[in-house]
């Protein structure tokens, strides 16, 4: 960076206002600028320590600072080479708060609801689990006399007197 040439304007080509004009002579110096008489028109950032990073702060805005803003920068070390950047500033009379009250209960209520129903289907997870315990440990502990197998009614009989 050296003796770079840079300059702010706000407007299209037939009506363009110069905001700032200036060089920077090395990223040790700070840019000499000439600035709009405007109060509301501050050069923000740095071009030391390599940062690089310049901007235009407007304060105060009202509807006549709405349209397009462009900086040029001209860089005597890459031949003249000019950058330009342009943005386009819209100035609007007040951002609108919307109300989410009613969002936020509907959301509530949903969320409520689908608890609910984990909560329901949880406990009948749970009951049913419960309730097919409880039958293994009574089928465990019945007698097999309808298999025939050992320890059944069947060899409980008391001998027959023939």
């Amino acid at each position: 960076m050296s003796d770079d040439r840079m300059r702010s304007s706000h407007g299209g080509e037939p009506c363009r206002h110069m905001l700032l004009s200036g060089t920077v002579k090395n990223e040790k110096s700070d840019p000499r600028l000439h600035l709009r008489n405007d109060d509301r028109i501050t050069l923000e950032g740095s071009t030391k320590e390599k940062m690089n990073n310049l901007s235009i702060l407007l304060r105060d805005l009202d509807f006549g600072d709405t349209g397009r803003y462009t900086c040029h920068v001209r860089n005597p070390k890459e031949k003249d080479l000019q950058h330009q950047a342009t943005i386009f500033l819209q100035v609007v009379d007040k951002l609108e708060e919307v109300d989410n009250t009613l969002t936020l209960i509907i959301l509530s209520v949903v969320g409520g609801v689908v608890g609910l129903l984990v909560l329901i289907l949880l406990i009948k997870k749970l009951v049913t689990f419960i309730l097919k315990k409880t039958q293994e440990k009574n089928s465990s502990g019945n007698d097999n006399t309808e298999n025939g197998l050992q320890g059944s009614k069947a060899e409980e009989k008391a001998p027959s007197k023939a």
